[in-house]
């Protein structure tokens, strides 16, 4: 065995990762002697595709880790190129999979709403003959867009807050305005209504804005008919309209202190403040069918006041064009009769993206009945670890006050879940959908109008924190509303990050590392600000403050150093994502360290053919699982955009902030990744 090609691993590794997995076991004839030493060479010959061994690791340790990883998965015109998306992509086959099965009687209702659905989208025919048709008649219900109807469309009853409004009652449509029922930050047992920027407005540099066009003006022509003089007009309208809504979006590298731009008020105040052009006491009225006296949020008040200049200057058939055309993209499918199954299992994921979490996680249960308590066993191990790192004497500045003890309380609060993995009532959000397996755009306009529904039903609930779901969950992330972190179904899934048979550093540099990343979250320089409960209650000294924005500055600096191809990152004030991965990689290794110090199986944490200590395979692990490609035509737009730094940069901050690391690899002093000088949060 020891001496198998890394070609043939290779293809082992492809083989275990795409094909079907078996029922009642995971691939059986992998689960021998021979098997395991077949997966443990086939993991080994997959990282290994991916190092470069001729950067030094103490130099630039990503170069080291992925410098081949671009090469053999290159990114396109099309997508980007990661890991995650290998996993989402094998995530989608199992949710084809589950579709695929047929209905039972002992299917819950919810189950064959969702399988029903899916029949109807992969009825190829019926999505060529009744998409154009379909569409246009939900536009009229709203006047007819101004685009298609030409000069039948006079515009003479047309009230933009009267469309923004009924949009988003009949079918959840966000147009000018962001509307969102969210917890309190003051007191998160409270849905407070929240009025200002859509969340999905950036700022678009000038090949963003192009491409952009573009895409808008083929959906013109291909699902309205559109010629393409017109399409091209309307679409070069309506991203110009949203250029000039992007210029009050906040910076995402700016403090994120929701007290800095929310302030609580009544809605008669600000319709006195923004006059009867944006008159958001008609606006919410009008949305919900009745009067609503309680307190808002009144969310960026700049943008807000930018949205009613844009409203009192911009010609009404533009306003109505921009918002009839966020209906457009829930009646776009793909037709393709030799992928539609591919197409309909995404499409099912992103309409249900609770339901089919819900139906992959009890798959993957039933798969490996020990994985929930294994992920469970592994949170306890990272709690632990995390509490040791608050409880450190060298920590003095947490002796101010009560500091210590309310960060301790907090992290002992902090829960886990898995996604998809909790008791829902899904009859309470969807018992009302009527789904038929011969109708797939009507199934469409029905789901919109439950989900507007629901949007209204969450401002008479007492909270919304238990329904974390905002679209598919395909990374793991911090609810700071109830101190709570969430793993995605799909991380699940053997192969990818972890397994049984593979050395335990793996575990811990990649399901380990995340866990340790969303659980530092809680104590980022926002969600510091919040206690257990998920309230926001700043009661730091100024003490406290001063050291933690010590360390918080250094970050900044360390990241603004850096470059990104040829891009510098720029200086941001927000640094919650690289304080997570600070504190996220010390949690991680030092609990593996605990676990490899009491372990009687060390000689199984190497892998074939691999040199790497322990120790080495864990920092590896760490950054194998950032490896990705970007198109350099859309790097500035991501670095400008992502909340996240690249993975390069990322990467070389956690190396070169961690002491350990550099022992793990005797990397020489003034070596890049082993500077005089580190940032270390806690």
């Amino acid at each position: 065995m020891e001496g198998f090609p890394s070609s043939a691993c290779l293809i082992v590794v492809a083989l275990v990762l795409s094909s079907p997995p078996v029922r009642g076991g995971v691939f059986k004839e992998l689960t021998t002697p021979l098997g395991h030493q077949i997966m443990r060479h086939a993991k080994s010959a997959e990282m290994r595709s991916f190092m470069d061994d001729s950067v030094p690791p103490c130099e630039d340790f990503y170069g080291y880790a992925c410098g081949n990883y671009a090469a053999i998965n290159a990114a396109t015109l099309e997508k980007d190129t990661s890991i995650g998306q290998v996993m989402f992509a094998s995530y989608l086959r199992r949710v084809r999979q589950l579709l695929n099965q047929p209905r039972m009687s002992t299917d819950r209702p919810m189950e064959t709403r969702v399988k029903y659905f899916y029949e109807s989208c992969l009825d190829s025919s019926s999505l060529r003959m009744n998409q154009r048709s379909h569409l246009l008649s939900v536009l009229r219900e709203f006047g007819g867009m101004p685009a298609v109807e030409g000069k039948s469309w006079s515009g003479i009853e047309f009230d933009p807050l009267e469309m923004m409004a009924q949009l988003l009652r009949r079918y959840g449509k966000l147009t000018l305005l962001g509307v969102y029922v969210s917890p309190d930050f003051a007191n998160s047992q409270i849905n407070r209504l929240y009025l200002g920027p859509r969340d999905a407005l950036i700022v678009r540099d000038d090949s963003m804005g192009l491409a952009k066009k573009l895409e808008l003006k083929k959906r013109f022509q291909v699902l309205l008919g559109l010629s393409e003089a017109r399409a091209r007009k309307t679409a070069d309208e309506i991203v110009d309209l949203e250029a000039e809504l992007s210029r009050s979006v906040p910076d995402l590298g700016m403090d994120r202190d929701p007290r800095l731009r929310n302030r609580l008020t009544m809605l008669t105040d600000m319709s006195d403040t923004y006059g009867p052009t944006l008159n958001l006491t008609r606006f919410v009225n009008s949305w919900l069918g009745h009067e609503y006296n309680l307190p808002v949020y009144e969310n960026v008040p700049s943008y807000l006041a930018q949205l009613k200049k844009i409203l009192a200057s911009t010609p009404k058939r533009i306003l109505a064009n921009y918002m009839l055309s966020s209906l457009l993209r829930d009646f776009e499918i793909q037709v393709d009769e030799a992928q539609q199954e591919e197409v309909c299992a995404e499409r099912m994921a992103e309409l249900f993206p609770d339901e089919v979490d819900h139906l992959v996680y009890h798959f993957l249960v039933q798969q490996s009945p020990h994985i929930v308590n294994d992920l469970g066993n592994l949170w306890v191990e990272l709690k632990a670890t995390f509490q040791e790192l608050l409880s450190s004497a060298e920590l003095d500045w947490l002796e101010e006050g009560e500091l210590r003890e309310e960060l301790l309380e907090k992290l002992k609060a902090m829960s886990f879940v898995i996604a998809g993995g909790q008791a829902v009532n899904f009859e309470e959000q969807y018992g009302a959908l009527v789904v038929s397996s011969a109708d797939y755009y009507g199934n469409v306009q029905r789901l919109l109008a439950i989900q507007a529904s629901n949007l209204r039903a969450d401002l008479m609930r007492d909270s919304k924190s238990e329904n974390y779901y905002d679209g598919i969950i395909d990374t793991p992330f911090y609810v700071t509303e109830a101190n709570l972190v969430v793993l995605p179904a799909m991380y699940m899934q053997h192969r990818f990050f972890w397994d049984d048979v593979y050395p335990t550093a793996l575990k811990y540099g990649t399901l380990g590392f995340f866990l340790g990343h969303e659980m530092a979250h809680g104590f980022d320089d926002l969600s510091r600000l919040y206690d257990s409960r998920g309230n926001l209650r700043d009661s730091w000294s100024t003490r406290a403050k001063m050291s933690f924005n010590l360390v918080k500055d250094c970050l900044v600096d360390q990241f603004s150093e850096m470059r990104y191809s040829s891009l510098k990152l720029p200086k941001m004030e927000a640094q919650g994502e690289n304080i997570a991965d600070n504190v996220g990689i010390r949690i991680a290794r030092t609990a593996y360290q605990k676990w490899l110090d009491q372990s009687k199986f060390k000689d199984s944490e190497v892998l074939p053919q691999m040199t790497q200590t322990p120790q080495q395979l864990f920092f590896l692990s760490v950054a194998q699982s950032m490896c990705s490609d970007i198109l350099p035509e859309r790097r500035p737009a991501f670095v400008r955009n992502s909340v996240h730094p690249p993975n390069e940069s990322r990467v070389f901050a956690m190396m070169a902030n961690s002491q350990s690391f550099a022992e793990a690899f005797q990397c020489r002093n003034q070596t890049k990744q082993n500077p005089p000088h580190r940032c270390t949060m806690y």
